[in-house]
């Protein structure tokens, strides 16, 4: 019984630990690295209940006068209620999510604690269970990295039996074209742009959503791939060394893409190096038949010494580009520009916005053109492209333009999202957290984020008081009216300054969505 009164004062932590653990990808490393950031962050508050709780204990001491056992079970079952009916109202940006493997965690998590808080309430007398029942409550954070640790080859072996089951099923497949794509970001947008220009030529699978790492392309071969299917365009993630070595050895693509590479994952990563040579596995490994379709923009793929010698496709703005895209124009209706490719310009309108759109879309029709689409075609798919969730997303609300650029910021990206707010000539607002994942650059791009911003919107609402430090060191650099900036804990909060700003007609950025793992 007293265990179960422990678990259930313990539901909160626990639940926030698996939450936390699958923002982190059930990574032992990223989870560690938050972990140590959160105690930094919040070292102040633990220091100070230390303090308290040791002083109720030294009085309990002199006193000689203990909490029956029984009044501590019934207070921790007061307090586990009033934190469980709390925590049923509380909205996280990306909810808990119950897949198979969250709730074998979630199952050894429950046997751990419950193991330790059996010896914990066996070992200790009401006076030292007095004392340190209240700690307990930090316990689950240690917790669920151990169960997690204990499930780990479980995990592992799973995964071998379903990947062999889809390496076996995609192997029956002999006239499949797979298409590869990886990139700091932009493999979504250029997966979605990529599919809808080959749907009126071939039968296309698309990953979904943002299965990009082993476990969703499996499922995505298992349970969606059929005899009908001409082409598979399969999104390639990567947050650490050697992981699109082991996708491309699963997938074996004959067309791989690489959107772009920047300082994405670099606390994972640690290095610039070992990010380009990550990326670039997708273009090294193809066959020698293959074809690599690489951003001639982008400085760190342009200057990588490439071990392999298929045929090479570049896309971008500058002159080596054989896809080359230019005279970009944007009004209410959405972009115009060009592509020249052996010397013939083909004009192009689309609904997207942004530089990065159309960097996006270029590369999407190399790709397609090069797998047999007609110009013709290409123009009425590019004109009809619908909206890209959350890049750049463009929707209204009553007086409200929305710009959702929600997904995964990137500087790159955040700078072209800036530019297209600038030229808005209703009132400027932009919401957002900073980037996050970009190791020891992180603080100085969030200034320079700050900086930039200054000079392209009126007001600016910044989403959590230390993770966004940075980017009000760079606003007061450029002396930016303090009056016009508003620092908030969450989400929900800066949507109330928002709606109390508004004078007439505004635009509003939304600039990245942090996930509650990053929320400070």
């Amino acid at each position: 019984m007293e265990v179960l009164l422990y678990l259930f004062y313990l539901y909160v932590p626990m639940k926030r630990s698996l939450l936390i653990m699958q923002q982190n990808k059930y990574y032992f490393d990223r989870y560690g690295l938050w972990l140590k950031k959160e105690i930094k962050i919040k070292k102040r508050n633990i220091f100070v209940t230390f303090i308290i709780l040791s002083s109720v204990y030294i009085l309990l001491f002199v006193s000689k006068e203990a909490i029956p056992r029984g009044l501590l079970l019934l207070l921790l079952f007061v307090y586990g209620y009033v934190n469980w009916k709390k925590e049923k109202e509380k909205k996280y940006r990306i909810a808990l999510q119950y897949t198979s493997r969250l709730k074998r965690l979630y199952c050894m998590q429950i046997l751990v604690l419950s193991l330790f808080i059996w010896v914990f309430v066996q070992m200790l007398d009401d006076y030292e269970l007095i004392f340190l029942t209240p700690f307990i409550y930090f316990i689950p954070w240690i917790s669920i990295a151990l169960a997690a640790f204990f499930i780990y080859p479980m995990e592992q072996s799973l995964k071998r039996h379903y990947r062999i089951e889809a390496e076996n099923k995609l192997n029956m497949y002999q006239n499949l074209i797979k298409v590869g794509i990886t990139g700091s970001y932009g493999k979504t947008s250029v997966k979605t742009i990529l599919f809808e220009l080959l749907q009126k030529s071939y039968s296309v699978l698309k990953t979904p959503k943002s299965y990009n790492n082993s476990m969703g392309i499996t499922k995505t071969i298992l349970e969606l791939l059929e005899p009908i299917h001409q082409v598979f365009v399969c999104e390639m993630g990567a947050d650490h060394s050697y992981e699109l070595t082991d996708l491309m050895s699963f997938v074996n693509p004959k067309y791989g893409i690489v959107t772009t590479i920047g300082n994405q994952h670099l606390e994972t990563f640690h290095t610039m190096e070992a990010i380009i040579y990550e990326k670039m596995r997708v273009i090294e490994l193809l066959p020698i038949d293959g074809v690599g379709f690489l951003n001639a923009d982008n400085q760190y793929i342009r200057n990588y010494s490439l071990k392999n010698n298929c045929k090479i496709v570049w896309f971008g703005k500058c002159e080596m580009a054989d896809y080359r895209y230019l005279n970009v124009k944007y009004n209410e209706n959405g972009s115009c520009f060009e592509i020249m490719h052996h010397g013939k310009s083909h004009s192009f309108s689309t609904v997207l916005l942004g530089e990065n759109a159309i960097i996006d879309i270029t590369c999407a029709i190399a790709v397609a053109h090069t797998l047999g689409v007609s110009w013709k075609e290409i123009k009425e798919v590019v004109r009809k492209l619908p909206y890209i969730s959350h890049r750049l997303e463009k929707r209204k609300e009553n007086n409200i333009t929305i710009l959702d650029d929600a997904y995964n910021s990137n500087p790159q990206g955040a700078k072209c999202a800036c530019d297209v707010i600038r030229e808005m000539k209703q009132q400027r607002i932009i919401m957002t957290p900073g980037f996050v994942d970009l190791g020891e650059v992180q603080e100085e791009e969030n200034k320079l984020f700050g900086e930039y911003m200054a000079d392209c919107v009126d007001d600016i609402i910044l989403v959590g008081n230390t993770q966004t430090k940075s980017i009000y060191e760079g606003l007061e650099k450029k002396c930016y009216s303090k009056n016009h900036i508003y620092v908030v804990n969450d989400i929900d909060e800066a949507f109330s300054i928002c709606k109390k700003i508004i004078k007439k007609q505004a635009v509003l950025l939304i600039e990245n969505d942090l996930p509650d793992v990053y929320h400070h």
